[in-house]
């Protein structure tokens, strides 16, 4: 899934560059991206001719409002992103939908791994969507406090690791801000988050806050994982400063990165000298 922090860029970038366009024509490259839909021509037929008033963000879903009391819905892929091209720039073998506007532009969707999906469903539906409505944290746009925050953790009683990647606690996080989270709190991902003392809660809270704005900041990052064919990766990266460094050297202690095991199904990259 591509994580809280690109959706938004994602969504900020579209926000500014496609809101108020006109679509023209629509191409899906694969059928299994439109499954809501009963085939493809259905869904050419629900966005071409419809103008896009806004968009908005649910969780890691965005939505773009059409000006016929529908809205076009997008769960993204593992790797994908969407951008705005030029009318005559082609697709590359991953561009899985393409959205031609009627003054020039394209909207181009892109999904190396073909894992996400589209619908065009009506407005009116959206409230009753269970998935339209996140179970955890979305820390860039719900208000919540430290005290909260704690409470959690103490309820919980997790691996910290294990915490931050569970999206019924956090939305969007994954391995790799979940990593960067630890080491900006200086904490071991293996700790149990019940063990926490106060300023230690108070260090990770400011820690997810600071990470996720800077990475929206910095315009997100593709991670170690892979990147997209189109568009941009952001620069996000260039501030990584544990994930995917094991055996480099530690910006804060310039000890050595290790990679370690929380459980049988979750590693962890840290400094053992300085996240306790």
């Amino acid at each position: 899934m591509t994580q809280l922090p690109e959706v938004e860029v994602i969504r900020k970038d579209l926000e500014r560059e496609i809101v108020g366009k006109r679509i023209k024509d629509v191409t899906v490259r694969s059928a299994s991206l439109v499954g809501h839909q009963r085939n493809r021509p259905e869904f050419y037929n629900a966005l071409e001719g419809r103008k896009i008033d806004a968009i908005m963000r649910r969780g890691t879903r965005l939505l773009l409002s059409l000006d016929d009391a529908h809205t076009l819905i997008v769960r993204l892929g593992s790797q994908a992103t969407m951008t705005r091209e030029t009318a005559n720039r082609e697709g590359g073998k991953d561009t899985q939908l393409v959205a031609v506007f009627t003054t020039g532009g394209a909207l181009h969707y892109v999904d190396p791994d073909k894992d996400g999906e589209v619908a065009v469903v009506p407005t009116s539906d959206l409230a009753g969507m269970d998935e339209l409505t996140p179970a955890g944290i979305d820390p860039l746009a719900d208000q919540f406090t430290w005290p909260a925050f704690s409470r959690e953790l103490v309820r919980r009683k997790m691996k910290l690791k294990s915490l931050l990647v569970d999206e019924t606690f956090i939305i969007g996080l994954g391995d790799l801000y979940s990593d960067e989270i630890l080491w900006t709190a200086g904490l071991d991902g293996a700790r149990v988050s019940n063990t926490l003392s106060a300023q230690e809660v108070r260090r990770l809270y400011r820690a997810v806050l600071e990470v996720l704005y800077e990475a929206v900041k910095q315009g997100g990052t593709a991670d170690a994982e892979g990147a997209q064919d189109e568009g941009d990766s952001g620069d996000f990266g260039d501030y990584i400063n544990v994930y995917g460094r094991a055996g480099l050297p530690c910006a804060r202690c310039r000890q050595p990165i290790s990679l370690v095991k929380i459980d049988r199904k979750r590693s962890s990259y840290h400094c053992i000298n300085c996240q306790t």
